[in-house]
């Protein structure tokens, strides 16, 4: 077990004839063979990956990185690994410094998405392959003892598939025995063993890749998208035991996913990631309640947050059209310098609620109609006049509603916000606006 700390970490690859680079503060630039002065200029830049990435993952803790395909969050696993080098920055476990570590010296098991299992081998060569390779112990090698081990190794080997009682354990050979043992009955894979990988299930695959790293007891556990190859129910079965496991050996556990449910039910903290940038760290609840800029507020939340343009009147006079909405005292200073301007309102559509017709409410019509059992997701047209420039009037916005309450397609509604659970982001920034001087969690970096 140890802490992991990431210390202004960058990744960069450089470009390649015919790709095109994208960069945030220019369009695309694409590589040609024409003009050797433009294609030197187009090679000074670089392709990054990931940017000044500062994180600190203490010891024991389940650290979820989380965000949408191409982010980053996969090549930094990989990083941490010792799978790809790095163009800057430094990667601590421990006390220990392993920039230039090989994979094999960082104490670390990783989990991939793939599995990667042999298929030849059974499940019980496959959890204990990483443990015959290891040294035993720090004994001194010598010509003699060294003759002895390679005669010990090839008669386990030459006796390994004969009956149990015919076999040859080496002390090595028991001790890698006990463990595979011992992780089996960990995992409840003990009736497996014997199977080969082409005879399991996808949960069962995903159990043995577990048992693999597990075995190995590692100062830190890599898990790479692990459950989606599964399918819904295995998943949350699996998402389950994955967690409850953790918990139980203690080990920090560094796991990469998309699945914002994934992230919000197994995480103790999560980082998001966009654009090879860490937008917010926090607990699963704070991000919920406390995004830090409106990337993470969409990002965060099934159905996601929905976002209206407001325009803001001191001292607590939100408009658009004729809506009109007095926000609580707590937000008056907040806003103060806002006043006359735009905002981007964000409410999530668990705090919209049916209601009457009013200037405080905003009307809609349905265009959708989503009925889980628990709970319907009713889908609506904002009937907003066009008064910012943009299309607003074809703004949709996802509302939550209890399954006892029938809605129609095409049926006007007024929906009512729920004052307390509103949010502010800045239009030009998109950062959250907080009613206090800091919120609890700010963006990891600016």
């Amino acid at each position: 077990m140890a802490q992991v700390l990431l210390e202004n970490v960058y990744k960069s690859f450089p470009p390649r004839k015919g790709e095109s680079i994208a960069s945030h503060s220019q369009a695309p630039l694409t590589l040609t063979s024409g003009d050797n002065n433009d294609l030197n200029a187009h090679l000074a830049h670089k392709v990054n990956v990931l940017r000044r990435i500062n994180l600190t993952i203490a010891d024991g803790e389940f650290m979820v990185l989380v965000g949408p395909s191409g982010c980053g969050k996969s090549t930094l696993l990989r990083l941490i690994a010792g799978l790809e080098p790095m163009t800057g920055g430094n990667i601590w476990v421990g006390n220990n410094l392993v920039n230039q570590l090989p994979p094999k010296a960082r104490d670390i098991a990783m989990v991939f998405q793939n599995y990667a299992l042999y298929p030849h081998m059974t499940v019980y060569d496959n959890i204990a392959f990483g443990l015959r390779r290891r040294p035993q112990g720090e004994e001194k090698v010598t010509k003699g003892n060294n003759v002895s081990h390679v005669a010990e190794n090839l008669l386990v080997e030459v006796t390994r598939k004969l009956p149990k009682g015919l076999r040859y354990f080496s002390v090595k050979e028991r001790a890698v025995d006990e463990q595979v043992r011992s992780v089996a009955q960990l995992l409840q894979i003990e009736t497996l063993l014997n199977r080969l990988p082409k005879q399991l299930s996808g949960g069962q695959r995903q159990r043995v890749a577990l048992g693999r790293a597990i075995a190995r007891n590692p100062q830190v556990f890599l898990m790479d998208e692990p459950l989606s190859n599964l399918d819904a129910k295995l998943r949350t079965e699996t998402r389950a035991q994955i967690v409850k496991l953790q918990r139980q050996l203690g080990t920090t556990t560094i796991y990469v996913t998309h699945d914002q449910t994934e992230a919000m039910t197994m995480g103790d903290r999560i980082a998001i990631l966009n654009h090879g940038q860490i937008q917010q760290v926090a607990p699963p609840l704070e991000l919920y309640n406390y995004p830090a800029n409106r990337f993470v507020a969409e990002f965060i939340g099934s159905p996601p947050m929905n976002f209206i343009p407001v325009e803001f009147h001191s001292p607590r006079l939100i408009t658009n059209g004729d809506f009109r909405l007095t926000l609580p005292e707590y937000w008056e200073k907040a806003l103060q310098k806002y006043d006359g301007q735009t905002l981007i309102l964000g409410i999530r559509p668990e705090h919209l609620t049916l209601s009457v017709p009013a200037t405080k409410n905003l009307p809609a019509q349905v265009e959708l109609v989503e009925n889980l059992g628990n709970d319907s997701y009713v889908s609506t047209k904002l009937k907003i006049p066009d008064f910012f420039g943009g299309n607003f009037a074809s703004q949709t916005l996802q509302v939550r509603v209890p399954p006892d309450r029938f809605v129609r397609i095409g049926e006007e509604v007024w929906l009512s916000l729920t004052p307390e659970k509103i949010h502010f982001f800045d239009p030009e920034t998109e950062l959250a606006i907080f009613p206090k001087n800091s919120s609890p969690s700010l963006p990891f970096e600016k």
